[in-house]
């Protein structure tokens, strides 16, 4: 008979996980120290993840899948391109500092290789719609003509660098004040003259 998993059993993996490889770093946090700050032996996290690369990979997926719910569910078909881009700026910069444990963690493990090329690509295709916004940016002669992987990556560091500045000003700071000026920085950089 296969054993049914506990859902919630495996959300408690995923937080231990999360809070001590951001305390900790992931290279420095064994799966003993996992399962004990979850509550649970090591043999049973290794039901639920019978690796710790399997649990590092879960962690990225999971926090592209719930951030990318978020995104999507603020996108319209009929917005216009460039209240996409904003949508998507505003949604994922706003996102980032809601969740600073599921940020620290993805900026910790997004570059270093810890992560393979497959749910490099798996998570990449939660946000397809950071490309298609590109694309029909393109198509309507709104966005300069750049190559839509440089356009991308510029979105996404610019999020990054606009998450990490909101952060700094601390929590005194006008937060969607400084989200738009970010925006406006990426939008300028990006949109057609005719625009």
């Amino acid at each position: 008979m296969i054993r049914k998993l506990d859902p919630d059993k495996k959300a408690r993996f995923l937080q231990a996980a999360l809070k001590l490889f951001v305390a900790q770093g992931v290279q420095n946090t064994s799966t003993a120290e996992i399962a004990r700050e979850a509550g649970a032996a090591a043999g049973t996290l290794f039901l639920y993840f019978p690796t710790k690369q399997d649990l590092i990979h879960e962690l990225v997926l999971n926090a592209g899948r719930e951030q990318s719910a978020t995104i999507k569910s603020r996108l319209a078909p009929d917005l216009a391109v460039r209240e996409t881009f904003h949508e998507i700026w505003y949604s994922s910069v706003s996102w980032f500092l809601d969740h600073p444990d599921a940020y620290q963690y993805v900026r910790q493990v997004r570059d270093s290789g810890m992560i393979s090329g497959a749910v490099v690509q798996e998570s990449a295709a939660l946000f397809d719609f950071y490309y298609t916004a590109i694309a029909a940016g393109l198509a309507e002669g709104v966005v300069k003509p750049y190559p839509i992987d440089l356009t991308g990556g510029f979105l996404y560091a610019g999020i990054v660098a606009t998450t990490d500045f909101v952060r700094g000003q601390g929590d005194g700071a006008d937060r969607a004040e400084l989200i738009e000026m970010g925006f406006e920085i990426f939008w300028d950089g990006i949109k057609a003259a005719a625009e």
